[in-house]
């Protein structure tokens, strides 16, 4: 014996049913919507010679938008050199007013391996408007002419290639010329060399400036004696003065890469404070400049020179030469300028490592 439902079970299931045929009718609701079922819609017509991969429900797009589907294909009622399959086209009421009488459709493929759309050009206002609803069938894009020009041109490709491997032409010489190709590699390798010289020239004299400054800056930091820290380059170029120098190789003074003076360089010396205690004029300056273009790098060259001038400077001092009476000192300063190129002296250049003793008094 069977037992009914209970008043609140029979409302419930009621209420299940009634949800379910709601999500129901939505959900139609929406794909009719997407098919165009329930909007205002209208009706065209194009007829093709054939019609190739377009089917009932095919999308049909204006400038590219979708605006409706095919709804019917018609074959034609006679085979003849003016018969045409007509494809019935729905679209969207709004378009209605946007169709001018030289409007026309294509079937255009969206890809070489793509489904198929009836692509639709709405013509121009200036024709009227479209008023038999029926579109004129525009030629469409020819794609096996595509694919002929592409042919060619790879065939084109080809005969390039063979020009190149068996020819006697200029470019098949280009091509197969060992010695050509030995000639530009060495080219190659020629202009890397060049780069790679100047670009260790650049950095050296970069390292030089660098070490010449940090020199000069920590100087300048030390108490009392920052204030008389000069520009390098003012010290020995001095338009306004008159110069004279003594100038020395280096491994003439010192032992080879040291600034320990040699007795042939301790001899030299004393020739050079023998001479300084001539020159009496009590404002005349003395500068000690020390050079080295080697193979040490900057850095070591600037401090390497500034310990030869400095050691020279001390021997002269050592001798009284800064002395111009009982009061009177004369100003005697020592350089180490690393690799610079030392100035021309009146004798001619100076060698590369060198060491100068100048003289300069103010004119």
């Amino acid at each position: 014996m069977s037992q009914g439902l209970s008043r609140r079970q029979a409302a419930l299931l009621g209420l299940v049913v009634l949800v379910t045929l709601v999500i129901a009718a939505a959900s139609l609701w929406r794909i009719g919507a997407h098919q165009g079922l329930f909007a205002d819609t209208f009706e065209v017509s194009v007829g093709f010679a054939e019609v190739h991969d377009v089917a009932p429900g095919t999308a049909v797009r204006i400038r590219g938008v979708n605006a409706g589907q095919v709804v019917a294909i018609e074959y034609p009622d006679h085979d003849g050199p003016d018969a045409v399959v007509t494809l019935r086209l729905k679209l969207d009421a709004k378009y209605a007013d946007r169709l001018h009488a030289d409007a026309s459709a294509t079937l255009h493929a969206t890809g070489l391996l793509s489904a198929k759309v009836v692509a639709v050009n709405p013509g121009t206002p200036v024709a009227g408007p479209l008023v038999d609803r029926q579109l004129r069938a525009a030629e469409s894009p020819d794609l096996g002419a595509s694919a002929a020009k592409f042919g060619a041109a790879a065939d084109e490709a080809t005969a390039l290639l063979r020009e190149v491997r068996t020819g006697n032409g200029s470019l098949a010489k280009l091509v197969r010329d060992d010695e050509l190709y030995q000639d530009l590699k060495g080219l190659a390798k020629d202009s890397r060399r060049e780069v790679t010289n100047v670009t260790q020239f650049v950095e050296d004299g970069r390292a030089t400036l660098k070490s010449v400054r940090q020199g000069t800056d920590a100087i300048a930091k030390m108490p009392l004696i920052r204030s008389y820290v000069e520009d390098p380059a003012a010290l020995i170029v001095r338009p306004a003065s008159r110069r004279e120098a003594m100038t020395y190789n280096a491994d003439d003074l010192f032992e080879p890469g040291t600034a320990l003076l040699t007795d042939a360089g301790k001899a030299h010396v004393e020739a050079v404070a023998g001479w300084l205690t001539g020159l009496t004029n009590d404002k005349s300056e003395v500068v000690v400049a020390a050079f080295a273009r080697g193979a040490q790098s900057p850095a070591a060259a600037v401090e390497l020179t500034r310990q030869q001038a400095e050691v020279v400077l001390s021997d002269l001092k050592a001798r009284g030469v800064h002395k111009l009476g009982w009061v009177t000192r004369r100003k005697m300063t020592a350089i180490g300028l690393g690799g610079a190129t030392p100035p021309v002296t009146d004798k001619g250049p100076p060698p590369p490592s060198c060491l100068q003793v100048l003289v300069f008094t103010p004119q």
